[in-house]
């Protein structure tokens, strides 16, 4: 019974982890620019930004991906939530966390030893400037 506790507390700080650019980035204007990555809810993002800044932030650029439990390296059953910002003064635009990464389809389900039909999964990666796709 304890294992079980400890196995649910482990996966409910997994499903809403953060991980913040360890290294701020010159940005064009000059000024520092970071970068915050969170599974589980796109207001993890807001918060994790709002605590660096210790105040307002403006929203760069955000985006959404599939991406498994631990990591989005992979597509998965998790989205995983990117916002890139910089600590000052805002005009106070939302982050849209439009959806930019690679498709995830679940598994077939299995009844009587029999799989039913599975679906198109069309899986994309960008390296530069070329797009290659797989459909399977």
């Amino acid at each position: 019974m304890k294992y079980r506790a400890f196995a649910l507390l482990l996966a409910s700080a997994a499903l809403s982890s953060c991980v913040s650019s360890q290294e701020p980035i010159q940005g064009p204007s000059g000024q520092t620019i970071q970068e915050t990555k969170c599974n589980g809810s796109p207001n993890a993002c807001l918060k994790a930004a709002a605590e660096a800044c210790k105040g307002p932030y403006q929203v760069i650029d955000s985006s959404s991906n599939a991406g498994g439990l631990v990591a989005d390296i992979f597509p998965g059953p998790v989205t995983w939530y990117r916002m890139t910002y910089q600590c000052g003064k805002s005009d106070g635009r939302m982050p849209t966390f439009q959806f930019r990464g690679q498709s995830y389809t679940p598994p077939p389900v299995v009844v009587n030893n029999n799989p039913t039909p599975r679906m198109t999964t069309t899986n994309c990666n960008r390296f530069g400037n070329n797009v290659t796709c797989t459909t399977y």
